[in-house]
């Protein structure tokens, strides 16, 4: 299924306003063709459902279960896009040695143009994903995704200044300032859904490890005075987490598992690990 984004057709109106309208239509099929290809990568690596949206700078691939990935994964469905139009890019340039043919030449440029832009370590675009999977090997999930989230918003703000210089020149690039306010969006955006991404997680390991009856454990230790939202930035993405609570001595002081932080965070909000010991000890003393 595909959809289109809320600020596709005012975008594609304002393209048309100021006289952009030649190569639309071959700029949409390569960018369909870039999405199919994410699509093709991720049911090889076995996963379904899902529908293209077409967004004003390109389009993005939603699917069902894709937040089961891992980062490994979710990096080869990522970077597969780009590289199908860095292959078509040779393909054409190739084409054109050999075939004087302007269309060639066009094809070139918007297969290079669309593999470069995508690798652009921001959001919604290929390359923020692949900067968080990498990141993801050496930082957990939540620090990767709020690294690659400052990044994105860097690159936001360098894209509006790259507007506002040549506009003292007279020089009126529209595309870039849109775009800069697109990525900006979309990095705020992100930023505000990490946490429940990963409350999200916790729930669906809970289906994973029912369905495949086996998953990886994580055992880390925290300090009792750090709060709960700080343990919750601990959770690995694809593992089981066990928090060791550890007093100033590093004595142990309770066993803690990743779905009580999630209700206890329901429940008593932003506590504190020395505070939710307590209040299981007295909820144990009320019960005995």
């Amino acid at each position: 299924m595909i959809k289109l984004n809320k600020y596709c057709i005012p975008y594609i109106i304002i393209l048309f306003l100021v006289g952009f309208r030649g190569q639309l239509a071959t700029i949409f099929i390569f960018v369909i063709l870039h999405e199919f290809i994410h699509y093709l990568t991720a049911r090889k690596l076995g996963f379904s459902g899902f529908h293209i949206e077409i967004l004003p700078f390109g389009a993005s691939l939603k699917l069902k279960d894709l937040e089961e990935a891992s980062c490994k994964e979710e990096f080869i469905i990522s970077i597969s896009g780009p590289m199908m139009n860095f292959v078509l890019a040779v393909i054409f340039y190739a084409a054109l040695k050999m075939y004087d043919y302007d269309e060639f030449y066009n094809f070139f440029i918007i297969n290079l143009s669309l593999g470069i832009f995508n690798l652009l370590p921001a959001f919604p675009l290929d390359g923020g994903r692949i900067l968080r999977d990498i990141l993801c090997k050496k930082l957990l999930y939540k620090k990767a995704s709020k690294i690659t989230v400052y990044v994105s918003m860097t690159i936001g703000i360098i894209l509006q200044i790259l507007y506002l210089v040549p506009l003292f020149y007279g020089v009126n690039n529209l595309n870039l300032i849109l775009i800069s306010f697109f990525i900006l969006s979309c990095s705020f955006k992100e930023k505000r859904r990490i946490v429940y991404v990963i409350m999200e997680d916790i729930m669906k390991k809970r289906l994973k490890f029912m369905k495949n009856g086996v998953i990886e454990n994580r055992i880390i230790s925290v300090f009792y005075k750090k709060d709960l939202l700080f343990g919750l930035g601990m959770i690995d993405k694809n593992k089981y987490t066990i928090l060791t609570v550890l007093d100033d001595n590093m004595r142990v002081m309770k066993i803690i598992y990743e779905e009580e932080i999630i209700n206890a965070l329901k429940e008593y909000g932003n506590i504190t690990f020395e505070e939710l010991i307590q209040i299981k000890g007295k909820n144990v003393e009320l019960n005995s």
